[in-house]
């Protein structure tokens, strides 16, 4: 049933034609929206909604119950119905009930039939007269119409007319034979209540409407209007049977019409923008699913133009144009919605025109396709987005078919190296286009074995000579293009040139062969060096032992005839030749640091730092020093490099002190990423600024001899050996007091 009588006016009149009034209830609210012909019947010119309970009050108060039931059971059970009522001013009415589910939602209609009774009147009259007088029997007998009369206590048939046999199949004999039950099913026998409702025998009559059965079995709708006579004190009913089957198979195929039509108008209500313009192009309806996606109301937009709501573009004018014309039109329209947000609708638009052929409306149906539209702008930007980044990267990115016909070249492909200005010049077109032959076989080659095997080549290796005769040098990859079948369509390929990085490796090459070949030659130059310092330290100790031991026996058997002059001559002959012995000593031992001779083995430093102390223990106790050591690790390294750094930088803590000072000396370490550093701090006299850069040289000494003993090799063979490790030694210091010397050892050696 529908809802809107502006949105169904053409099945208004259609109803209205028939003589059928139409109407719809609203289960929650119990109110009654009625067509115009209905209001008719029920003498209301009332066009707002009526409430159930007024309407069944209109009903005379006999009949006022079994609506009630109808309509409750039809609410309830959705149970179907069709009955005759009657006005209080005697208006005789017949009211069908139905009901359509769809999903979660109930719509309850039905339609409304005014009855003429007083011509019905006309007719029973006369069949008073019949039963009264004899002479009318021949009108009764040759009435158009079947009448027959039945026992009102037994239901038994006792009299019916020839038109009544030929109706129901039967002879004379056998109708006579039957009761009411047996032409009209159970289901459809109006109980005695019915009949007798004024009371048999008193004037006025009833009129039924139910199913009857003939002979054959055939059903049709019968109306029936019926009678109460007395004969013989026995009280009988007369009827006379109208069939009107024609009349309710339209009537229920106008039913199955209003049905599928509110099907029809269900689902566009549901899924489409609906709007109705009249003649004059401005709006007459806009439908629920419209106000929703756009946040309009209906008082809003009725009697507006569309120009309201949609963006005034060349969509929308040529749209009006086509409506102006009177022609459909199709396409997409852009709105803006209530709150300023933008929706696009994809839009038919249908003119209605009457039996002149003049249109009166416009049906303007659209499917919302904002979300659609929002992504085709997203998936745009992300588009431009990307093709923005390809023609901007430093590779050539390309796009062939299965024939090798380019269908997208990046900047750097149609231009750096096809030569082109725009890449519409490269498309179609293949590398035959732009290479000699030899050269374009061997390009496309892979692009071949690509496309048959549905692989990919990565990091290919390819050369060709330029225009100007140099060889140029591509890093490929390639890999085959599918489709969403996974059928192969193509390839897509990205090259960088590397000419550079080639010219680059080869001289890296001859770079790395000078390298290796200056390696070695310094590697022979250090081990003659090495054995230059070895022989040479040897060699000197000998003349050295003899100037010594001479100089012992001098002093022996002459120091009685020296003078104390000649005495401290004799000191200092001896302290040289002395100091000339430490000398070559260390550096026959500098020499020897720079190999690792030893094996690596897993040390625990702490347990080696312990053995260092242990021969420094005679300087500690002299000095009283405080010597704290932190947490120690367990490191692969050989033992005597390292064990020899310990030893030099704590002798070099305790021994460079302020006289009177206690020394203070931490030994630390911590772990970093690939090594770990070694921290050992003193309390010391510091070394000067001016000094920092000599530290680490060989010989170099920062104090005189008299003050602090030793020939300042100590820290130079620190760093050989370090360095050597794969490692870096350091320190901080300051004049006021305090040396932290720093040195790392890799992991991993």
């Amino acid at each position: 049933m529908l809802a809107n009588e502006e949105n169904s006016q053409e099945l208004s009149d259609v109803l209205m034609l028939c003589g059928i009034g139409a109407w719809e209830l609203q289960p929650e609210s119990q109110q009654l929206k009625f067509s115009s012909t209905g209001l008719k019947y029920i003498k209301t010119n009332n066009s707002e909604s009526i409430s159930l309970s007024a309407f069944i009050e209109m009903v005379q108060a006999p009949f006022r119950e079994a609506l009630a039931v109808c309509f409750e059971r039809l609410i309830k059970d959705k149970i179907a119905f069709l009955d005759i009522f009657y006005l209080e001013d005697s208006t005789c009415l017949r009211v069908k009930g139905n009901s359509i589910t769809k999903g979660n939602r109930t719509r309850i209609f039905g339609t409304i039939e005014g009855i003429n009774y007083t011509q019905e009147k006309k007719i029973q009259l006369p069949i008073n007269e019949v039963i009264s007088n004899i002479h009318y029997k021949e009108l009764y007998e040759l009435h158009p119409l079947p009448i027959f009369i039945w026992e009102y206590d037994s239901l038994k048939i006792v009299d019916c007319n020839r038109q009544a046999l030929l109706k129901y199949g039967y002879t004379k004999e056998e109708f006579l034979d039957l009761s009411l039950r047996d032409i009209c099913p159970v289901d459809n026998v109006p109980s005695k209540d019915f009949y007798i409702s004024k009371g048999p025998g008193k004037n006025g009559g009833h009129q039924v409407e139910c199913q009857h059965h003939t002979k054959t079995g055939e059903v049709f709708y019968a109306k029936a209007y019926a009678q109460n006579i007395k004969i013989d004190s026995k009280y009988y009913i007369i009827e006379l049977v109208t069939d009107f089957t024609d009349h309710v198979e339209s009537e229920e195929q106008l039913l199955a019409s209003l049905q599928e039509l509110s099907d029809y108008r269900f689902a566009l209500d549901e899924s489409c923008l609906v709007l109705i313009l009249n003649q004059d192009k401005k709006v007459d309806y806009l439908n629920l699913k419209f106000q929703q996606v756009t946040g309009f109301q209906s008082q809003e937009i009725v009697g507006n133009s569309p120009k309201a709501v949609y963006e005034e573009n060349e969509s929308l004018k040529d749209c009006l144009k086509a409506v102006s014309k009177g022609k459909i039109w199709r396409g997409e329209l852009k709105g803006r919605k209530s709150d300023g947000g933008i929706f696009w609708v994809d839009t038919v638009i249908t003119p209605f025109k009457d039996n002149k052929g003049k249109t009166y409306q416009f049906i303007w149906i659209g499917y919302d396709i904002t979300e659609k539209k929002q992504a085709e702008e997203s998936l745009f930007k992300e588009r431009f987005l990307l093709r923005t980044i390809i023609d901007n990267l430093p590779i050539r990115i390309y796009v062939k078919d299965k024939k090798g016909k380019h269908i997208i070249n990046n900047k750097s492909q149609y231009n750096d190296f096809l030569g082109a200005s725009t890449e519409e010049e490269t498309l179609g077109k293949t590398v035959f286009d732009y290479f000699p032959h030899e050269v374009a076989e061997r390009m496309t080659a892979i692009d071949h074995q690509i496309l048959e095997a549905g692989n990919s080549v990565m990091n290919l290796e390819e050369c060709y000579h330029n225009k100007n005769g140099e060889i140029n040098w591509l890093l490929t990859n390639k890999a085959a293009l599918k489709d969403a079948s996974g059928k192969v369509v193509g390839l897509v390929g990205m090259t960088k040139d590397v000419t550079e990085r080639k010219k680059e490796e080869a001289i890296l090459k001859q770079l790395n062969q000078e390298l290796i070949k200056k390696a070695k030659e310094l590697e022979q130059s250090n081990q003659e060096l090495e054995q230059f310092a070895y022989i040479a330290s040897h060699d000197l100790q000998e003349p050295l032992r003899m100037i010594t031991g001479f100089l012992g026996i001098l002093d022996k058997k002459y120091s009685s005839v020296l003078d104390e002059k000649g005495k401290q001559y004799m000191y200092f002959v001896v302290d040289g030749a002395t100091r000339m012995k430490e000398i070559i000593m260390d550096l026959l031992t500098y020499s020897r640091a720079g190999r690792l001779e030893e094996k690596i083995k897993e040390t625990d430093l702490a347990e080696l730092i312990s053995k260092v102390l242990s021969l420094q223990q005679t300087l500690i106790s002299q000095k009283k020093a405080i010597i704290e050591v932190g947490p120690m690790p367990l490191l692969s390294i050989p033992i005597a490099p390292i064990h020899q750094v310990f030893q030099n930088l704590i002798n070099n803590s305790l021994k460079y002190q302020e006289d009177g000072v206690v020394p203070k000396v931490s030994i630390t370490a911590k772990e970093r990423d690939n090594f770990w550093e070694f921290l050992v701090k003193d309390n010391g006299i510091g070394i000067p600024e001016s000094a920092k850069d000599k530290v680490f040289i060989l010989f170099s000494r920062l104090h005189s001899k008299s003050k602090y003993a030793g020939t300042g090799i100590g820290l130079a063979m620190c760093k050989k050996i370090i360095e050597n490790l794969g490692g870096s030694i350091g320190f901080h210091s300051n004049e006021e007091g305090g040396t932290t010397f720093y040195f790392t050892v890799p992991k991993l050696l």
